[in-house]
């Protein structure tokens, strides 16, 4: 069995040190301000992803991270080394590897669009009430999402899918004041398609994302019920970011930062 090591990677005096404490088949994160030392199996661990200066380990639903200003990069990289070296030496461990190695990260796309979007919806629509406000922090939420990791123009065609489809369902309803719940849960369902077909390849942090996003979609679904929003068009909006999602993604992720 592994012997037990503790890697410090901020002494923060009074308070507990930062660290990472490997036992025999496990790790504990100490010393993270606000929040009790959590202890992590390894056979738990998805993913491993260096971004700048810190290190993201997959696990559970919510990813571990560490480092920061304080943080030797030397440690994080020895923390990185003897999490792989462990995970290594478990009976299954080179698989374990060869699957956290196919998992890359994404480049990031800047979330225009939404931006765009959101402003524009709220600006003609002209309310400021707390319907409009909760349409629009929704199609938010998902949009950033799925911006960063699609890319514009796969949303901007998914929503277009989305809405008309969802136009077609509501039977007269005003398009402009479905606009916000139809792209959000059109994007919701590609989301979900991603989520699903293209797991075993997502980095930690694209997969963290995502699945956050997705525990918000049966708030999207009660808050259009609620609105008043048919059940037949917010199921039209979804079921169309599902279908167009295949031709959409035949070329995703395309190129991809190194390891």
């Amino acid at each position: 069995m592994s012997e037990p090591l503790r890697i410090v990677l901020g002494v923060r005096a009074p308070r507990r040190d930062h660290a990472v404490a490997f036992e025999a088949d496990a790790f504990v994160v100490e010393g993270v301000a606000l929040l009790p030392d959590r202890r992590v199996a390894l056979r738990d661990v998805y993913g491993i992803e260096r971004s700048g200066g810190r290190l993201w380990i997959g696990a559970g639903c919510v990813p571990v991270v560490l480092g920061g200003a304080d943080a030797p990069p030397e440690r994080l990289a020895r923390i990185e080394a003897e999490l792989r070296a462990r995970i290594g030496a478990l009976p299954d461990g080179p698989g374990r590897l060869a699957r956290l190695d196919a998992r890359r990260p994404l480049w990031p796309h800047r979330p225009w669009l939404t931006a765009a979007l959101v402003l524009g919806l709220g600006v003609a629509a002209g309310s400021t009430g707390l319907r409009a406000a909760t349409d629009l922090l929704l199609l938010l939420a998902f949009g950033l999402v799925a911006e960063a990791a699609l890319g514009a123009a796969r949303l901007a065609l998914c929503g277009a899918a989305a809405l008309l489809a969802a136009r077609i369902c509501a039977a007269g309803g005003a398009t402009l004041a479905l606009a916000p719940l139809a792209l959000a849960l059109g994007w919701a369902g590609l989301l979900a398609f991603v989520r699903l077909r293209h797991e075993p390849t997502l980095g930690v942090r694209t997969r963290s994302a995502l699945g956050g996003s997705l525990w918000l979609a049966p708030l999207l679904v009660v808050h259009a019920l609620a609105a008043g929003v048919p059940a037949r068009a917010l199921a039209a909006a979804a079921l169309a970011g599902v279908l167009v999602a295949p031709p959409l993604l035949r070329r995703w992720p395309g190129s991809l930062p190194p390891h």
